[in-house]
């Protein structure tokens, strides 16, 4: 678990102890701690994106995808290429490049 999302369910927790201590102490019906924990809870499926998790989004253009997460990663090798002054690896990056391109054209439109 990485330091900034063990932050934001710290920060949800003490969050939501904030909301129930008070309302537990003050009323003397259940209606407001019930729909104290009905908010929480909705707040809760937000933080730790249950919405998107239940409803994910069904890629259509497979092949486009990865073609352009392909091509990404042939930036990230340019630019480190690029800064080491490695010319020759410069230039067959660019190569990949432009069939990279090539194929994303003829993917385009195409699903699965």
């Amino acid at each position: 678990m990485s330091f900034r999302s063990a932050l934001d369910q710290f920060l949800t927790i003490v969050g939501v102890i904030l909301i129930v201590i008070p309302v537990t102490l003050s009323s003397d019906s259940w209606t407001p701690l019930i729909m104290v924990f009905i908010g929480i809870a909705m707040i809760g499926s937000g933080v730790w994106r249950l919405g998107s998790r239940m409803f994910s989004d069904r890629r259509v253009y497979v092949g486009l995808r990865s073609e352009v997460e392909h091509f990404i990663r042939l930036v990230r090798d340019l630019n480190a290429c690029s800064i080491g002054g490695e010319t020759e690896m410069v230039e067959e990056i660019r190569a990949k490049m432009n069939e990279s391109v090539e194929r994303m054209v003829s993917l385009a439109g195409r699903s699965r």
